[in-house]
């Protein structure tokens, strides 16, 4: 039977999807903050001319997340026990349940002893600078609703979840205030039911840590709130990555946010209750999200290799679908050339070996990959039928560039795992191409023939602006890849620009292009690549291995080390320390070593680690945390 789920005693508005914001604050040294809209208006189901006719392809499961490097250290904590909220669910198993699972990520992250409190008194006694953990306690008396606000503003840390203290101690409907006052929302609103939930977890703050940029969530049916507030956050969305506000109104769409009060106090709130994941990788997405939650209330130190180099927010890569007049495709050569960027062009080996002059012009703007023989797709056909038609297409192009090609880019951009593995069997190392949305960042999957990296595509490209939507001005074009690269930018993820040389790579069409180059080398949020460097520093973050380990005096020593078989160029190791990143700094054997002090921690940023190579960089307390 399960859980009754209606913290409130009204009907549900109808179903009705908004577009939304999302503010993805960071401070500290050189970091900016930025109102920063999402995804407005694009659906990915329809990115590709086919996709929606085919179905959905068949593609294996996505990486599990990564766990990060933590700090071992003894800690304490406490979980609330609400008796009134207990006997709010009819199922007498469902409460406990919570408890338990509560419980268990407590001491899986080092909380000894895991203690119970039931009244206001015993949370009252905690003092301060002791977690608390509030699972599923809906119903709250005055008393207890006061001591948790005092345990969070003398210092305490309190991680808390769904509608906390919406009833009263009889568990007669209150409202949202003890939800408000908490989290220090600006609105608090309840979703209203929908034939999809998700949430998505942008890269960059402690609750993404080991969860690729913009990773996607789905949970089952069932109340959930929003809040309205400023600052990074997990969001509500659509399938395609649309912030998804509560339709009543307002801009409340997160998902699960985390603060520090004035006194240190670390607070972290979840929309939802656990045990709500749709599927078993979604189980896998939402349980990593609730322990970083944990990790970062309690206090503890961990760190994971940042998802692009050199300090970089995001990454770019410039391509083009070489299939038809083939000439255009030095205009783009010529283009990146005079702007200093490398693009990456996937031809159509069959017609590209008829021009045997152009291989020398777009190998020297970057790299060139294969996008099949005779431009047919292979997706759905057998395992041997796929390595035939994409060993002759990796065979073509060797021939044609002198260069044996990393990427493919499939027909119609659908793969499978079949397709997977036959290009890691020819020597390729990444595939562009759907991933279904269910993240914004390269994809390390396995293969018997060895790991490859899937490039998703999530933000509009020349065939949607121009074929699609029936646009005529070229700056219609540089418009959608302007705002799909904000809205790639505010997740942390990959913006794959996509064009063809029959559509936006014709060279009346293709000077717009200019101006979002100029956009990208502004500043240094972007990391302009070629696929083929987009896969090598995945597949090489991906073999890294990262260590935190205290020494005397509360210094912490961090460890990184290469793949065997790949340099580390550039990593930034983000590290979440108790106390932000005003309380800590290299120490001093580290003096010339590049760091930015943010809220909730330290990057620091390492130059180049050659395979194999270990790098060890101690960090001192400035104060006791």
């Amino acid at each position: 039977m399960p859980p009754r789920g209606e913290p409130v005693p009204r009907a549900k508005a109808a179903l009705r999807w908004l577009g939304g914001f999302l503010l993805l604050g960071t401070t500290g040294a050189g970091l900016t903050a930025a109102a920063v809209a999402l995804w407005e208006n694009v659906d990915i189901r329809r990115l590709t001319r086919e996709a929606v006719s085919a179905g959905a392809p068949a593609l294996p499961p996505p990486p599990a997340p990564r766990v990060p490097a933590v700090a071992a250290r003894r800690r304490t904590a406490a979980v609330f026990v609400s008796r009134a909220s207990a006997a709010f669910f009819p199922d007498t198993a469902y409460y406990p349940a919570q408890l338990a699972a509560w419980e268990e990520r407590l001491r899986d992250g080092g909380a000894d002893p895991v203690t119970h409190v039931t009244t206001a008194a015993e949370i009252r006694a905690l003092g301060p600078d002791r977690l608390v953990v509030a699972p599923a306690a809906v119903c709250l008396s005055p008393a207890e609703t006061q001591a948790l606000q005092e345990h969070i503003a003398a210092g305490g840390h309190l991680v808390m979840d769904w509608a906390t203290g919406a009833r009263g101690a009889g568990c007669e409907w209150l409202g949202w205030e003890v939800v408000r006052s908490l989290t220090a929302a600006a609105d608090v609103r309840e979703l209203e039911p929908r034939n999809g939930l998700y949430l998505v977890v942008p890269a960059g703050s402690p609750l993404a840590a080991g969860l690729d940029p913009a990773t996607r969530i789905e949970l089952r049916a069932a109340s959930q709130l929003a809040l309205t507030v400023r600052g990074p956050r997990v969001y509500w969305a659509d399938w395609a990555l649309n912030a998804a506000p509560a339709a009543s109104g307002g801009e409340a769409d997160a998902a699960a946010w985390h603060r520090t009060t004035q006194h240190g106090g670390r607070v972290v709130w979840f929309g939802f209750r656990s045990g709500q994941a749709a599927q078993p990788e979604d189980a896998e997405r939402l349980e990593a999200l609730l322990r970083n939650g944990l990790r970062w209330a309690a206090g503890a130190a961990y760190a994971e290799i940042a998802p692009w180099p050199h300090g970089h927010r995001a990454a770019l890569v410039l391509s083009e679908d070489v299939e038809a007049e083939f000439p255009n495709a030095a205009a783009l050569a010529e283009l990146a050339r005079r702007k200093g960027v490398p693009a990456t062009f996937f031809v159509v080996s069959q017609l590209a070996m008829e021009q045997p002059d152009l291989a020398p012009v777009l190998a020297a703007a970057g790299e060139v990959g294969g996008h099949t023989s005779d431009h047919l797709p292979v997706v759905g056909l057998t395992a041997l039928d796929q390595r035939t038609r994409l060993r002759r297409n990796w065979t073509e192009v060797r021939g044609w560039t002198g260069t044996a090609p990393l990427g493919l880019r499939p027909p119609e951009e659908l793969l499978d795992a079949a397709t997977l593995l036959a290009w890691r069997e020819t020597g390729g190392l990444y595939v562009a191409g759907v991933n279904n949305a269910r993240s914004a960042a390269p994809e390390v999957l396995p293969t018997p023939a060895g790991p490859i990296v899937l490039l998703p595509r999530v933000m509009k490209d020349d065939y949607n602006v121009f074929v699609q939507e029936s646009a005529l001005r070229r700056e219609r074009l540089r418009d959608a890849f302007l705002e799909g690269m904000r809205k790639v930018r505010a997740v942390g993820g990959l913006a794959l620009l996509t064009l063809h040389t029959q559509v936006g790579g014709q060279p009346n069409r293709l000077v717009v292009l200019g101006e979002v180059i100029d956009s990208a080398q502004t500043g240094r949020h972007w990391w302009i690549a070629t696929g083929g460097d987009v896969a090598r520093w995945w597949l090489a973050r991906a073999g890294a291995t990262l260590a935190l380990e205290e020494r005397a005096g509360g210094a912490l020593e961090v460890t990184v080390t290469a793949p065997a078989d790949a340099a580390l160029p550039g990593a930034v190791v983000e590290l979440f320390l108790p106390g932000g990143g005003d309380a800590w700094m290299p120490a001093a054997e580290e003096p010339a070593l590049p760091h930015e002090r943010t809220v909730d921690g330290l990057r620091l940023a390492l130059d180049f680690l050659a395979p194999g190579e270990t790098r060890r960089i101690v960090i001192r307390p400035v104060r006791t945390p």
